[in-house]
């Protein structure tokens, strides 16, 4: 039986990892002050309105926000219409096409465009985390345990200070039955990452499959 990590949906969890990272979309000439100030006046009709080209980075980080904003309201349609803009307006974003593949999956169902998008991601910035993130749970969820097993082990190889995607492997692992190779990896994440959410998992799955210490 597949063990859950905790009952945060798929996009919550990029969501988060997104808004981690607001540095992508900052002006580098205005910085990232300057998208919250644009943001503090942009709404979506504000950001449909707009053309494709020539848009200002600070525009560009407003509007995405917004857009994410949105789709945690499952306002699909016009998140997905404004991410679609900001993709055309900057091709080699990862973040944005990022977030527009877990809209397109999770909103529409459109397996083929999210998949296009999380590589569109990945080509713009190899080893891009949350769209990494993304296609290791797009593949769990359709039962392809080894698939996503190696996006996970890249992301936990090419970031070791993101726990969730050491837990996300330990968990893949024990649903293949490889629970011996998940004991390492959880024991430490509870021992590095006190406090956080992921070393709560790690303790839960550990407990759930008799592999916390004696």
């Amino acid at each position: 039986m597949s063990l859950v990590i905790r009952s945060v949906g798929a996009f919550a969890i990029l969501q988060g990892v997104l808004l981690a990272a607001p540095a992508v979309l900052s002006s580098p000439d205005k910085g990232p002050s300057a998208a919250k100030a644009v943001h503090a006046v942009a709404t979506p009709q504000s950001c449909l309105a707009q053309e494709p080209s020539g848009a200002d980075p600070a525009d560009v980080a407003a509007c995405h926000h917004v857009a994410l904003e949105l789709a945690g309201q499952r306002d699909f349609d016009r998140a997905i219409a404004i991410e679609s803009t900001l993709f055309e307006r900057q091709p080699a974003n990862a973040e944005v096409a990022t977030a527009l593949a877990q809209m397109q999956e999770t909103g529409r169902k459109d397996v083929v465009q999210a998949l296009k998008m999380y590589h569109e991601a990945l080509y713009a910035s190899p080893g891009y985390p949350a769209a990494l993130l993304g296609l290791g749970i797009h593949w769990k969820a359709r039962g392809e345990s080894r698939i996503a097993e190696r996006y996970f082990a890249r992301g936990a190889k090419e970031n070791p200070q993101q726990p969730i995607f050491q837990v996300r492997l330990a968990e893949v692992l024990i649903d293949a039955g490889r629970a011996e190779e998940a004991t390492p990896i959880l024991q430490a994440v509870a021992e590095r990452f006190p406090g956080t959410g992921e070393a709560d998992d790690a303790r839960r799955l550990m407990s759930r499959t008799s592999l916390a210490r004696p």
